[in-house]
């Protein structure tokens, strides 16, 4: 039987999926400064590949955070294929997401393809993947009281495996202090390459074993860090990859021009961008939070 396998972000994309900031109780107060960046946004993906946007899909939802409701695209046989799992606003926090929770089998709709859907609770900023069967992820996001039981870690983690293709989990303690999300990976440590890991500074423990785990499957394997901004749950490991690019999210501080110099250093073949995030993680997320890459199978 064939294996579902979840390609880099690096890979070649057929597009960027987005969901426009209608939640006025989040966005009204913002409103010039969130349209703005979303102008911005659009016109930089719009150079480098096609951005679909649910709105104009007639694809409804409660807020902007697609890659957390999204479906996870998956290729199986040569073909592409969507997973959805359940979405309950991190925890039922931040009510209603009806809407958002519908987004998986709806997107999967409108591309003429196959969508499996599972019952546990999981975003995609949760999970990390490099292309290869590997994959980070935190606890927290993972268990909780209104996230999955602890109890049934076996059933959940096999069903992992096999949606998601993944052959090696590597599960980290926490993610960010103070992220709504409970900690999401995608603050804490992005793969650059498929043995190599960039994370945030502070989090020595893990960086060892992100580095010993590396260690196992891949020879020169290599753990990079970078600092954190100084606004609170902000951070370089939120960009996205884009065909030929590479967009990362800026925060008008010192250490912008550091994230910068370190991307063009390793992705010395890709344009860096940066684009002005402060608007949207007053919201508490960035430009992987708000985005979801659709592979090109």
């Amino acid at each position: 039987m064939e294996n579902n396998r979840y390609p880099a972000e690096w890979e070649e994309q057929a597009a960027t999926w987005l969901a426009l900031p209608i939640n006025e109780e989040n966005w009204a107060s913002r409103r010039d400064g969130i349209d703005a960046f979303y102008s911005e946004l659009v016109e930089t993906i719009s150079r480098f590949q096609s951005v679909k946007i649910l709105d104009n899909l007639q694809i409804p939802h409660n807020d902007v955070w697609i890659r957390d409701y999204g479906p996870f695209f998956v290729e199986r046989s040569g073909k592409l294929n969507a997973i959805g799992y359940e979405f309950n606003a991190w925890g039922e926090k931040f009510p209603p997401w009806d809407l958002d929770n519908a987004v998986p089998e709806k997107v999967a709709e409108k591309l003429g393809i196959p969508c499996v859907k599972y019952n546990w609770i999981l975003e995609g900023g949760a999970m990390e993947f490099n292309g290869d069967g590997l994959c980070l992820t935190t606890t927290p996001c993972l268990f909780g009281e209104k996230r999955n039981s602890k109890k049934q870690e076996s059933e959940l983690l096999k069903d992992l495996r096999e949606s998601l293709g993944i052959k090696s989990l590597k599960v980290l303690p926490e993610g960010l202090e103070g992220d709504h999300t409970d900690g999401h990976i995608d603050n804490l440590a992005r793969f650059v390459a498929k043995n190599r890991v960039v994370i945030a500074a502070g989090f020595e423990q893990s960086k060892k074993e992100i580095e010993l785990w590396l260690a196992e499957h891949y020879e020169n394997a290599k753990v990079d860090v970078l600092p954190l901004p100084p606004i609170i749950t902000s951070s370089y490991m939120n960009f996205i990859f884009v065909n030929g690019g590479l967009i990362v999210p800026l925060y008008n501080c010192k250490a912008d021009s550091f994230a910068l110099e370190y991307f063009k250093k390793v992705f010395p073949d890709r344009e860096i961008i940066g684009i002005d995030c402060i608007v949207p993680i007053e919201e508490g997320g960035s430009l992987h939070c708000l985005s979801k890459q659709e592979p090109k199978v």
